[in-house]
């Protein structure tokens, strides 16, 4: 057992891994995959998000319209690589990982929030019903008393290896 509470077996410096810390990558995982799912919507049915693009209150060319979409799924793309880049660090023991994932968890349920509040945006499982719960699961699992004591616990093994 180390000092922050967290089993060590014996013979080995890195401690183990709890079960929230598994549990709230898995979670990422599935947000992540259900992020995937949404670009398969919209690739699938590029002409129709195409059509409801509009820049200045106009409808662009279609071929702008393709154009900012690309960017914008590529760009969501890019971001859902990331966080299964953040996912793997999590996993880890990494704390900055950790708190960056809880950070991201609630920037996204406050938006989810904000477009409820101030656009009048339904939730439900057709649109964020969906991301909100995997994000607030994140929020307990990883916010946990062992997933706080596990990262401490690595960062500590880290600095003892690198000291010996």
């Amino acid at each position: 057992m180390t000092g922050v509470g967290v089993a060590v077996p014996e013979g080995t410096a890195r401690p183990r891994r709890p079960s929230s810390v598994i549990v709230g990558c898995l979670l990422m995982v599935a947000r992540a995959v259900s992020g995937g799912f949404v670009i398969g919507t919209v690739v699938s049915r590029w002409e129709e998000f195409t059509a409801t693009i509009m820049l200045d209150g106009d409808s662009p060319t279609p071929q702008t319209a393709s154009a900012v979409l690309g960017w914008l799924v590529g760009g969501y793309g890019l971001i859902l690589v990331l966080y299964l880049g953040l996912t793997v660090l999590v996993f880890r023991g990494r704390n900055g990982a950790r708190v960056l994932a809880l950070t991201f968890a609630s920037v996204s349920i406050l938006v989810s929030f904000a477009d409820y509040s101030l656009n009048g945006a339904q939730i439900s499982l057709r649109t964020s019903l969906v991301s909100v719960t995997i994000d607030i699961l994140i929020l307990l699992a990883l916010s946990s008393t062992n997933a706080r004591r596990y990262a401490r616990a690595v960062r500590a093994a880290r600095h003892d290896r690198a000291a010996h």
